[in-house]
């Protein structure tokens, strides 16, 4: 691996190729239907962040605000090649950088059960009952409320 380095995304050309990596990263190995991402999408302002081994996506990170004080990560993918190599912790950390430069309290996260480990190393806290998604209750995954209090 080359220097990573973690850059805003903002060209629809750009916008293109992170659906197709969340899909590939995310859904595919679920076998959902490729335009799932359209279930998960707020219609709120948002930060796209994506990590780049030279123009080899590495990984992304999707955060829609929901108030003046909190955000929330809405998607959060690293290739599989790629996970233990601080990909993600990186994202995280450009993402607390970037809102806590604003008016930001609080980072939220609805944590699959296979990502809550990584979410506490980062400091994020469990926040009431894990509980079951349809989509992912079939794969025996669980969802666990999170946050980062900033």
């Amino acid at each position: 691996m080359s220097v990573m380095q973690i850059r805003q995304i903002t060209t629809p050309k750009e916008q293109t190729e992170l659906d197709q990596f969340l899909w590939e990263v995310l859904w595919q190995p679920f076998d959902f239907a490729r335009d799932v991402r359209q279930k998960f999408k707020l219609d709120k302002p948002h930060i796209d962040l994506v990590a780049f081994d030279g123009d080899s996506m590495m990984g992304a990170i999707v955060a829609y605000y929901l108030s003046d004080s909190e955000i929330e990560i809405r998607h959060m993918a690293v290739k599989s090649d790629m996970q233990g190599n601080s990909v993600g912790k990186n994202l995280v950390d450009r993402l607390i950088t970037l809102v806590t430069n604003q008016t930001m309290q609080r980072i939220k996260v609805y944590a699959r059960s296979t990502s809550q480990g990584f979410y506490a190393r980062c400091g994020f806290k469990p926040v009431g009952l894990c509980f079951e998604n349809p989509l992912f209750e079939k794969h025996g995954i669980s969802i666990q409320p999170m946050h980062l209090d900033l």
